[in-house]
């Protein structure tokens, strides 16, 4: 077995060993907030630094284990950076398992095209069925859309990210403590988004290279995004490491800084918590406060701010209008609201206040009602 082990190749190897050791610290993190979303893009990123092991070195000749689904688990990067950023940002338990199977249909989808491909195979293979022309014409439609799907899926993820990062949502914390942590926080966010635009931009070149000019160099034009890679593999699984220490839910002495503790209770309380909004929709009652809630739920209403404080960073009042301002944005683009002022349709949605409702709306979204339900108007009759 003649392998090429130059230096750029042991790098690839042994960036993608550390991070699949990273991989397996964050599937086991049980206080870090999204762990299990960030450990996903890094079994992506290290099965993409094993691929490329695999053919720069040679292997690829001996171990075919990569070549039955390319073009699969690239598209967790980019849902999984967005669900670890909503888990930092305490969104996490807003996520619903309809919309999370949402953000990685893209990923299910490759996987199964692929899956019934091999099915296809095996059933030609044994002489039950000839597929070998319909094979044929899959996977050649397979390689020419799913490179360019994958970019357009990163991109569309990091363009949502940047624009959550845009509106500081980590922005709502008052006490010395939850402030340091909001900024290590956004910090952190920022330097992952940092990345995510670098990966963008060379990807994308990457991409473009062979339709523009003529590669000059002996070695192929996917080097220099695979080494950006390997980079960040040896950085994130440095930095990251450290980020499981500092950035966790505040507990001390076992229990959380204002005295809730971390334990499946409280996490269980969340979960009630949501699902008297996601479920039982008490945030479109306009009189909606925390004693009602407390009552619907049965737990003591001291609970449920301390809960909500610590495990989803947030207020009361905010965590409800997250549901408002959900249901408005859903709700103006049905034909039977159409007659409707914004007001009113904030109304049904439970606001009680257009000025509160202007003010929560702008804060959440970046923009007005008005520009909102202007957009999704402009976006309906173009189609």
């Amino acid at each position: 077995m003649n392998l090429d082990l130059s230096l750029i190749n042991i790098l690839i190897l042994f960036g993608a060993i550390q991070g699949l050791i990273f991989s397996v610290l964050l599937f086991t993190s049980k206080r870090h907030p999204g762990a299990f979303y960030l450990a996903l893009v890094m079994l992506a990123l290290v099965y993409n630094g094993l691929e490329t092991f695999n053919w720069s070195s040679g292997l690829e000749n001996h171990i075919l284990f990569f070549d039955f689904y390319p073009f699969v688990t690239i598209f967790l990067i980019g849902p999984g950076f967005y669900g670890y950023f909503q888990a930092l940002y305490g969104r996490e338990n807003l996520i619903t398992k309809n919309q999370k199977a949402l953000l990685f249909a893209p990923f299910f989808f490759q996987f199964l095209y692929l899956t019934v491909g091999w099915i296809g195979t095996l059933l030609t293979l044994y002489g039950i069925l000839d597929l070998r022309i319909s094979l044929d014409w899959m996977m050649k439609v397979y390689l020419i859309y799913s490179e360019p799907w994958s970019l357009l899926v990163f991109l569309a993820f990091l363009g949502v990210s940047l624009k959550d990062f845009s509106k500081n949502p980590v922005d709502t914390a008052t006490d010395k403590k939850s402030i340091q942590r909001a900024k290590e926080i956004r910090s952190w966010v920022k330097n992952l988004l940092i990345f995510m635009v670098f990966l963008g931009a060379l990807w994308t070149a990457t991409l473009l290279v062979p339709y523009l000019v003529e590669w000059p160099f002996e070695w192929s034009h996917y080097y220099p995004v695979e080494i950006f890679l390997v980079i960040f593999l040896y950085w994130i699984a440095i930095v990251g490491y450290s980020k499981l220490k500092t950035i966790q839910y505040p507990e001390t002495n076992g229990k959380t800084a204002t005295g809730i503790s971390q334990t499946s209770e409280s996490v269980e309380t969340l979960r009630l918590i949501t699902q008297a909004m996601q479920v039982d929709k008490l945030y479109l009652n306009p009189e909606l406060s925390l004693a009602i809630l407390a009552q619907h739920t049965g737990l003591p209403a001291k609970s449920i701010s301390l809960t909500l404080n610590q495990l989803a960073g947030t207020n009361f009042n905010d965590y409800v209008n997250m549901f408002r301002v959900e249901a408005f944005c859903s709700e103006i683009q049905k034909e039977e609201n159409s007659k409707l002022t914004l007001a009113g349709v904030a109304s049904r949605c439970g606001f009680n206040s257009p000025a509160t409702f202007q003010r929560t709306f702008k804060k959440l979204k970046g923009e007005t009602p008005k520009v909102f339900a202007n957009r999704q108007k402009e976006g309906l009759t173009s189609i």
